[in-house]
């Protein structure tokens, strides 16, 4: 499997239960199992806002560990260097999040007090990615509605570049 020259099939339903029990089983026998270093690592692959307008930056944590009001030095998309504590982790199931202290190697979570971070970032250990390799294929220009303060719009659109990069 690892080696990409079998690829197992199974059968069942999710919604019904059918066949799950199974699939969990095979995957704990032929799945290899994926070790981490001890060093902390992480790559970033998402930035998003909550509800009350907080930037979230989510990390899948590929080594070592990473603590809630540790600080973090990363380069920021100026080449400078920042030194940030996380304030808050949060391990989310779809809209509802819950605090948590600590996350491990190979886990998920998202973490506010990050405000300079990007989609794609390496943080600690973590070798640096390559640049996306899509590019847009198409131009477009904003026209703001008559009356609207282009000062209040570009905090906006800058937000949702920080989603979604290749926006610029």
């Amino acid at each position: 499997i690892a080696g990409r020259r079998v690829f197992p099939c199974c059968f069942g339903s999710a919604l019904k239960l059918q066949g799950v029990d199974v699939l969990l089983s095979l995957l704990d026998t032929y799945a290899p199992q994926k070790s981490y270093p001890d060093d902390f690592s992480a790559k970033v692959y998402k930035i998003s806002r909550d509800p009350q307008g907080n930037r979230l930056t989510w990390l899948k944590v590929t080594g070592g560990s990473l603590k809630v009001r540790s600080v973090l030095s990363y380069k920021d998309p100026k080449g400078e260097t920042c030194d940030e504590k996380i304030v808050q982790m949060r391990s989310y199931s779809a809209d509802k999040f819950n605090p948590v202290d600590e996350v491990f190697a190979g886990e998920l979570t998202a973490v506010t007090g990050l405000t300079s971070t990007w989609a794609g970032q390496a943080l600690g250990a973590e070798p640096g990615g390559l640049p996306p390799a899509m590019e847009p294929v198409m131009t477009y220009r904003v026209n703001l509605p008559k009356g609207c303060d282009p000062a209040v719009a570009m905090p906006k659109l800058r937000q949702l570049q920080e989603e979604d990069p290749q926006l610029r």
